[in-house]
């Protein structure tokens, strides 16, 4: 028998979750449901679930927006099972490629939901080491010491702090670090502390009693009881009070976790891992973070290089993020031409991989030839108005606001000159837009005003 589990079904159908429900309890699991679409995602988002039964059709917000929410915006570790009566080979590839493990189409029996709850649920451990170490893309030498750290080191329950610059994988690493440990069939509860509004961060991350404050309507867990016997990440701690850091340090010390409203700590067993991009010895000698609070988050330090300092690598993350974007968008590019791969390899990637890997599913949306050239590719953050080519400094076939231009271009045709989504896909709002539209005079005659 697997072990108990804690399942989510959100579906508008009475019957349905009625259903389920009893098939679930059954099996041994502990179900909970809701029909109401917000709150399912809200209940998602907080309670640390193991799966999720998710309809497509549901009032107020679509079940694949639902589940784009959590696999995209917040990577909630929970399985999902797609739910719909419109069983069609689109939707189903669609739900998977946002993150889906699995589709139902209604009316289905009692056997096809007990078989599609053991798949998602009962995979092996060295199936999940494998997949989740291949996500670790790169065989230089540096790439190959990381993974042998994060090996050792998830054998043990010991507090690390994984520091690097934005975009280098910090969260990729807490996770293939709890899919290796022994925790690994419990909850990974990832936390971005820069996004908890200060005031409420206490109660985010210890919980709260009914009436302890304006607003508690009822007892609610925090971060440390969702993730209790499993492990919680703590993403850009640097961001917390120094209020809050004397209070985590008690927690970590003495492994139990007081809610706000009430001064009895209850008992949590947490396997604790942070990140910062911020240069945390600094932080403590400005007083801006405990030191003592520091030696206790950063028993097992691990540094991720910047890109730039692995580049030998670059050529394998490229292929990797093309092959998934070309699948993805159906798109045209199908290999880089050899100024473009020498200028992905010479530029410096402040973003890191986060920028590489959005630079590669631009060009799959926009490029429509086999082989992607320098003016396929665009750099965010450079100045609009320098004269230097893009990167590479010996072909000297295109100044950066020529690429732009095209770019921009591309981008508006691509959406039928739709300004929302051509300002949302670039990554800047309708007025910088606007105003680019205009430096470049570029025409779009009575369309510029779509979308607004």
């Amino acid at each position: 028998m697997a072990k108990k589990k804690r399942i989510l079904i959100v579906d508008d159908e009475e019957s349905i979750r009625d259903g389920c429900q009893q098939i679930l309890t059954r099996m041994g699991h502990e179900a909970s449901s809701t029909g109401d679409a917000e709150n399912g995602l809200r209940l998602a988002l907080d309670s640390g679930f193991d799966l999720i039964l998710l309809d497509v059709r549901l009032p107020k917000i679509e079940g694949l927006e639902i589940l784009k929410i959590l696999k995209k915006e917040h990577t909630v570790a929970a399985k999902v099972i797609i739910i719909t009566g419109y069983g069609t080979i689109p939707l189903a590839v669609e739900a998977m490629r946002l993150g889906a493990t699995n589709f139902l189409t209604k009316p289905f029996s009692a056997t096809e939901l007990r078989n599609a709850v053991r798949d998602c649920l009962e995979v092996t451990s060295s199936a999940r080491r494998c997949e989740t170490l291949a996500m670790l893309i790169g065989s230089s030498d540096y790439m190959r010491e990381l993974k042998e750290t994060i090996r050792r080191v998830a054998q043990t329950d010991s507090t690390v702090l994984i520091t690097g610059e934005s975009g280098t994988g910090k969260e990729l690493v807490a996770r293939t670090m709890h899919t290796l440990s022994k925790r690994s069939d419990k909850s990974f509860i990832p936390v971005d502390c820069s996004s908890l509004v200060q005031n409420l961060m206490e109660s985010e991350l210890f919980g709260h009693i009914k009436g302890s404050f304006s607003g508690a309507t009822e007892n609610r867990d925090g971060r440390f009881q969702i993730a209790d016997k499993g492990t919680l990440f703590l993403d850009e701690i640097s961001n917390i009070s120094l209020d809050i850091q004397a209070k985590l340090l008690r927690v970590i010390q003495e492994q139990e976790v007081p809610r706000v409203g009430t001064s009895f700590a209850e008992k949590v067993d947490v396997r604790l891992i942070t990140a910062t991009n911020s240069d945390l010895r600094k932080e403590v000698e400005s007083g801006h973070f405990r030191e003592d609070l520091f030696y206790r988050i950063s028993v097992v330090p691990i540094h991720i290089k910047p890109l730039r300092e692995h580049r030998s690598d670059i050529i394998e993350i490229v292929q990797h993020y093309l092959e998934i974007y070309r699948e993805k968008h159906g798109a045209s590019a199908h290999h880089f031409s050899q100024d473009a791969m020498k200028s992905l390899m010479a530029y410096t990637w402040p973003g890191n991989i986060r920028e590489l890997r959005n630079t590669i599913e631009r060009l799959c949306v926009l490029c429509d030839h086999e082989e992607v050239n320098l003016s396929d590719i665009l750099y965010y953050g450079q100045d609009t108005q320098a004269k230097a080519p893009v990167v590479d400094p010996f072909s000297g076939k295109m100044r950066l606001v020529d690429v732009e231009r095209d770019h921009i271009e591309k981008a508006l045709h691509h959406f039928n000159y739709h300004m929302n989504k051509t300002a949302g896909f670039l990554g800047i709002d309708r007025k910088t837009l606007r105003a680019k539209i205009k430096a470049y005079g570029i025409d779009t005659g009575l369309r510029e005003d779509n979308g607004e």
